[in-house]
């Protein structure tokens, strides 16, 4: 029986002029996320479970192979490049690119055991199971790190050519490859951990891919634009050089065929090879850009992952032939298979997901989501609820604004980028970017009720109140849609600008503002009841957000380009004057209660503040890296600002100027959106695949407990019978209790040990008791109870 506690503890300090704080975090679709763009894939045949690393989120995560569940995320370094698995010992490494480590997991309890520094951006691992070692390639130091399998130490760094970045191992030889940049192979031998060789393939030629033919002991390599050559693995000298298709990316061997396969990304095709007489047996056509091979044993298959056209080709390993395309998540990047369950996987750079594809049916059983990308949020105070579109995961969250409480996932088009809400029919609108359309849900069922298809690439949204007509900035077609929001069908296209990318609307003059960032760029200003174009005024350079002074009746424009906020009057359409701004103005938000402007300004890492009245900056407030969205609060009037390269928002008082508080969030705040109601602020953390919400007071005397750390991510506690609460988590204020994933309490939570063997396997959340002096309200932390 095991037994696990919780650890809950938070530090506070008391505010007399009122608090913001987290109040707490939602985990999109789950806390085991975070992990964004999976390029790295391993099998742990000892615990029958899958490894994916990404190049953001700084974890490995663990999916179990015969469930296809999530596990747990593992911390690691940042942008984990390769995984390997070492049966020897069940441990598994993860090669870290930018921290310049190679972290150890154990494979039994998924946990790290150690980290090993090597040379500058460890690129790439290889297992050598006769001396348990594993050597890590670093990209731009040109050495060879060999690392003990049993101790985790570091044996020797090897000096190897110029930008080593593949490895391979010879069994046979007891011999490990590494292609270097510069045309050629280091040979090192396995036992005295020492280049014995270097094997010129083309001087200057870039090499790609090593694969080794075991039946006959040779090594292939892909160079240059068509070639693969042929290694002899006893003698270290080339036998023959082949031509193949153009741009060899990936080489995979079959050895119930003794076939070698290679992926020509430029020629969209697949070369077979015959591994005894080194010649082209066919090409097999495959996708658009096929990059990545992995082989099937069980069911003699070859799976090529095409990088642009998002697909899957497979080939039968006997006839050579073409038996099936699986569509899968956008640029597929790396392969691995499961010999227990006779699966294959595909981690899907651009879609944050991992597909489990059915080696027999060659069926994707199910895409398990690592990361989502929440990119836009937007705040529906007609029915009190915040909507997140999640870029990567390709759907909208829908969360109650009384209790922060998931009510609805709602799947949708590819990438969806913008929303925004219709009061007279209650409906949801959203862009989805990669499909070319506009989804509407019934703002009260949370359901999809039609599908509007726009222009190309529609990447900003706005709603006419007065007409009740929701526009869309459409890049490819440099046009705005317009939708008539009664029978949910366009009823007008309108060219604009090229590249359009920002819109708003003015309710005084029921007018819709177009900001296209090409030059010449400039801002189309479009009649509301006609919907045609009644101005056209040129802007500054790169023009990207708009705003609405309901005050002055003015439109601010922010040119990222020139560093300028453009000034528009809302009655005659032109231009008032330009305001000299931050570097990178990109954002903008405005405080009717003030009659003030924000600017966010990304490059020069703060904040200026526009009086309406004369068109003039009152203050420059510093912000913390990279501010790219802004909200104000009228409850309390304060002005949130996003750092997206910070993973912290700023809060600043919209009297005063002054900033109130710097608070922790998430990877990569990008948007944010404001619930006046409870006073509350939704973070939209595009890497930290979640929400943060933030509380204010709004002033008075309030108890303000510091954020967490922003890299901190709750993991789960796995319990079995038992769930231990310290006597800290029960001594502020109210009992613990336990909450099922729908958030129902299900039992109360004692001090010490908690029996729940009555409870069905599966997620729970521990909710700390607590009012308004604890930070997050409540502190969470999730629970997994198995058995």
């Amino acid at each position: 029986m095991n037994t696990a506690s919780l650890f809950l503890a938070v530090c506070c300090c008391l505010s007399a002029a009122g608090a913001q704080w987290l109040e707490t975090t939602i985990y999109l679709p789950d806390s085991l996320c975070g992990l964004a763009y999976p390029q790295s894939l391993t099998y742990n045949s000892a615990n029958n479970t899958v490894y994916v690393g990404g190049d953001w989120g700084e974890r490995v995560m663990a999916i179990d192979g015969t469930t296809n569940q999530k596990i747990g995320p593992i911390p690691t370094g940042k942008s984990v490049a390769d995984l390997c698995y070492n049966p020897t010992n069940n441990k598994v490494y993860g090669a870290n690119l930018y921290s310049a480590t190679v972290t150890v997991i154990d494979g039994a309890t998924n946990s790290v055991v150690a980290t090993v520094a090597t040379d500058g951006f460890p690129r790439v691992l290889c297992y050598n199971p006769t001396n348990n070692k594993i050597y890590c390639a670093h990209d731009n130091s040109a050495t060879v790190t060999v690392i003990d399998g049993a101790t985790d130490s570091v044996i020797v760094t090897l000096a190897a050519g110029t930008y080593p970045h593949t490895l391979c191992y010879n069994p046979s030889d007891n011999k490990v490859y590494c292609a270097n940049s510069g045309g050629d192979v280091s040979v090192i031998d396995g036992a005295t951990d020492s280049v014995v060789a270097t094997i010129t393939i083309q001087s200057g030629s870039s090499i790609s891919a090593l694969c080794y033919n075991s039946e006959n002991n040779k090594l292939y390599c892909a160079y240059g634009s068509r070639r693969v050559a042929v290694i002899g693995g006893a003698t270290d000298s080339v036998v023959v050089s082949i031509i193949v298709g153009v741009g060899p990316q990936a080489l995979c061997y079959n050895p119930q065929n003794n076939r070698v396969y290679t992926a020509n990304r430029l020629s969209d095709n697949v070369t077979v090879i015959d591994g005894a007489g080194d010649s082209v047996v066919t090409s097999t056509a495959a996708g658009d850009q096929p990059q990545y091979l992995c082989y099937n044993p069980q069911e003699n298959k070859v799976y090529c992952a095409n990088f642009r056209s998002s697909d899957v080709t497979v080939i039968d390993g006997a006839a050579n032939q073409v038996i099936a395309t699986i569509p899968i998540g956008h640029n597929p990047r790396a392969f691995c298979y499961n010999s227990q369950s006779n699966k294959v996987y595909c981690a899907s750079w651009s879609s944050d997901n991992v597909a489990v594809i059915d080696g027999a049916t060659d069926q994707v059983i199910t895409a398990v989501v690592t990361g989502c990308g929440p990119f836009a949020v937007s705040y529906d105070s007609q029915n009190h609820k915040v909507y997140c579109a999640n870029q990567y995961s390709d759907d909208v969250v829908v969360i109650d604004g009384e209790t922060n409480s998931v009510m609805a996932l709602i799947p949708t088009g590819v990438w969806p980028f913008a929303l925004c809400h219709g009061t007279q029919n209650n409906r949801v609108f959203w862009t989805n970017y990669g499909s070319d359309y506009v989804a509407v849900a019934d703002g009260a069922a949370d359901t999809v009720v039609a599908i509007v298809p726009v222009g190309g690439l529609p990447i900003a949204i706005c709603y006419n109140a007065v007409n009740n007509k929701v526009y869309t900035a459409n890049v490819n077609e440099s046009s705005v849609s317009v939708i008539d929001c009664a029978t949910n069908s366009v009823t007008a296209t309108i060219t604009v600008g090229t590249n359009p990318g920002a819109l708003c609307y003015n309710p005084q003059s029921n007018r819709v503002y177009c900001a296209s960032s090409v030059y010449p760029a400039f801002v189309t200003v479009i009649d509301g009841a006609c919907d045609t174009v009644i101005a056209t005024d040129t802007v500054g350079s790169n023009p990207c957000a708009l705003c609405y002074s309901s005050q002055r009746n003015k439109i601010y424009c922010a040119n990222l380009g020139s560093n300028t906020v453009t000034v528009l009057d809302g009655t005659s359409d032109s231009i008032v004057t330009s305001i000299a701004v931050g570097r990178g103005p990109c954002a903008l938000c405005y405080n009717p209660g003030d009659d003030r402007v924000y600017c966010a300004n990304d490059s020069s890492g703060d904040v200026t503040v526009i009086d309406c009245s004369t068109d003039s900056v009152i203050a420059t407030v510093p912000a913390g890296i990279g501010p790219r969205a802004l909200c104000h609060n009228p409850t309390s009037n304060r002005i949130y600002c996003a750092n997206y390269s910070s993973a912290s928002v700023t809060v600043i008082d919209g009297a005063s100027g002054n900033v109130l508080a710097t608070i922790g969030v998430g990877a990569m705040p990008r948007a944010l959106t404001c619930n006046p109601l409870q006073s509350r602020v939704y973070v939209a953390n595009y890497l930290g695949s979640s929400i943060s919400v933030l509380r204010d007071s709004g002033g008075g005397i309030e108890e303000n407990f510091g954020p967490p750390p922003a890299s901190a991510k709750p993991a789960p506690t796995v319990v079995h019978d038992v769930l231990s609460v310290p006597v800290s988590s029960t001594t502020r204020g109210s009992p613990c209790v336990l909450l099922d994933i729908s958030g129902r309490k299900v039992m109360d939570l004692g001090t010490g040990a908690n029996n729940v063997r009555a409870l069905s396997p599966g997620v729970y959340f521990v909710r700390e008791g607590g009012g308004r002096g604890v930070q997050g309200g409540a502190g969470i932390r999730k629970v997994v109870v198995t058995r």
